[in-house]
């Protein structure tokens, strides 16, 4: 008997320890890390949210807007204002979103540039410094449900930044040549090539090869699934100019483009007659010269406004009528875009001119159409859709000298931007010169109502092939639904067959 109130005196008094245990508060953890987001919008690439993991052993709650003060630095790296503050903010919070032990905070998207511009005239990358406070205690909870201490800690960033876009690329730098940005769809025959415009190229020699990716979306959007899935696959190539695109012929850079292009073709098995070229600005300019200088290379480029007009100023040639009329002679066709007012290369000396030179004597179809935050355009045609111009409206004008102190009009353009990321979109204006922002979102279309990468997209169609293929002749080599997956149903065949003799001789067993 005394032994047994012992044992009973024991598991009591062990119980209560363990419930006074469970009962007390756990301590947390007082620091964690933050880790820097980034997507690549219209404007650039910014850091558009953050998340911090307070780790596998916790469930947190209660954290909202006003949880943290993230305060953000972007110093400039290279140039006259090195080691100034490009900016130096508290970042707007626009949500923020709490799942298990993760808390990833929103930013709004219209600030927080992984770029700086340089009174140099180029983007550069930047260097970031992020603070995070915290303002207010987070509610944490253990996995089994037990309250845990509420969470005032201490946050540590290393400022890296994580991109799923720009991580589909991977950099290429070629020794006296033309470095670039690849990405490589598998089993594609096909290669777009995109020049980009005058302030991504690189500056002093620094080889940077990321500004051509990270100040709009001239590179990735090519990559994207949806881009991706008209082409029907197709590889990447996104030059970055040594310097500009203007030394075009005085630097050899066509000649060089060329031949990397040649390169990466044969690398990469791509079929001579599915490759298309697109370009902006100054890239614009560069696009147009590759055409006159190689007239077959490409099957269909899409040219945002082409910096024709200024290339001389800016160490280039401007092309003569008839460079421009010699375009005609080769099988590449061609979609132009433009403002109808554009504050640094003039509309009707540059998308308007050439476009007029290609479509001499050849009846046009001209297309108004009207959009609800876009800017509105018109697209002029040929009849047999070789060659187009897409022309968007410009607001807010106002006469301002051009770059040969000539007063001409100068105005906005209008685009269609989700930067406090609610899911509505709503209207933003940006310079009437940033045109290419329409076609790397693949908004002008034509009479038929076709957007410029479909159309770009049916020049590098796949040839039918002769025979028709039978199902079985699309899966792959060693694909693992053709013969694993049977081996698999045999083996539970077999297993279910096996069980049922187990089961019948069991029985048979109890028979007997």
């Amino acid at each position: 008997m005394k032994r047994l109130k012992k044992l009973f005196a024991l598991v009591v008094s062990t119980a209560i320890a363990l419930t006074t245990f469970l009962s007390v508060p756990v301590k947390a953890d007082n620091s964690y890390k933050a880790q820097l987001y980034a997507r690549i919008t219209d404007a650039g690439q910014v850091v558009n949210k953050m998340i911090i993991d307070f780790g596998a052993d916790k469930r947190v709650s209660g954290v909202d807007k006003d949880t943290f003060t993230v305060h953000a630095k972007s110093i400039v790296q290279i140039g006259e204002n090195k080691g100034n503050a490009y900016y130096d903010l508290d970042r707007k919070i626009v949500k923020v979103e709490t799942k298990g032990s993760q808390v990833t905070v929103y930013f709004d998207e219209s600030e927080g540039a992984t770029l700086t511009w340089l009174s140099e005239g180029r983007n550069y990358p930047a260097k970031l410094e992020y603070t995070i406070t915290q303002n207010k205690p987070i509610k944490a909870t253990a996995v089994d449900g037990r309250d845990l201490a509420d969470i005032n800690a201490t946050y540590t960033c290393d400022n890296s930044v994580k991109d799923a876009e720009t991580e589909k690329f991977k950099s290429v730098k070629v020794k006296d040549g033309i470095n670039y940005q690849f990405y490589e769809a598998k089993d594609s025959d096909k290669l777009i090539v995109w020049f980009h415009g005058n302030g991504e190229g690189d500056l002093n020699g620094t080889g940077n090869n990321v500004a051509q990716m990270l100040a709009n979306r001239g590179t990735v959007a090519w990559a994207s699934d949806e881009a991706q899935e008209i082409f029907g696959g197709a590889n990447v190539m996104a030059f970055q100019a040594p310097e500009t695109w203007y030394y075009a012929q005085s630097d050899k850079l066509l000649e060089k483009a060329y031949n990397e292009i040649k390169d990466v073709m044969k690398a990469y098995n791509i079929d001579p007659e599915k490759v298309v070229v697109s370009g902006c600005s100054a890239g614009g300019y560069m696009t147009t010269r590759m055409l006159i200088a190689y007239p077959n290379l490409f099957q269909a480029a899409m040219i945002n406004c082409p910096a024709l007009d200024v290339a001389r100023l800016r160490g280039g040639e401007t092309p003569t009528d008839k460079e421009l009329a010699g375009i005609r002679d080769s099988k590449t066709a061609i979609w132009l875009v433009q403002g109808e007012t554009d504050g640094s290369v003039e509309s009707e000396a540059c998308s308007q001119r050439m476009f007029k030179i290609l479509t001499e004597g050849q009846k046009l179809t001209t297309t108004k159409v009207a959009q609800k935050l876009n800017s509105d355009f018109t697209t002029q045609e040929t009849a047999d859709g070789k060659y187009k111009l897409s022309l968007y409206k410009t607001v807010d004008q106002e006469n301002k000298a051009d770059s040969f102190g000539v007063e001409r009009p100068v105005g906005k353009l209008e685009f269609a931007e989700d930067y406090d990321q609610d899911g509505v979109e709503t209207v933003v204006k940006y310079s009437d010169h940033w045109s290419w922002i329409y076609t790397l979102n693949n908004n002008p279309k034509d009479a038929k109502g076709q957007h410029i990468m479909n159309w770009a997209a049916t020049y590098v169609q796949d040839k039918k092939a002769e025979n028709n293929q039978k199902p079985t002749d699309n899966v792959k080599p060693g694909k693992v639904e053709t013969s694993d997956n049977n081996s698999i149903a045999m083996y539970g065949l077999l297993l279910v067959v096996a069980m049922g003799g187990f089961v019948a001789v069991k029985r048979k067993s109890k028979e007997n």
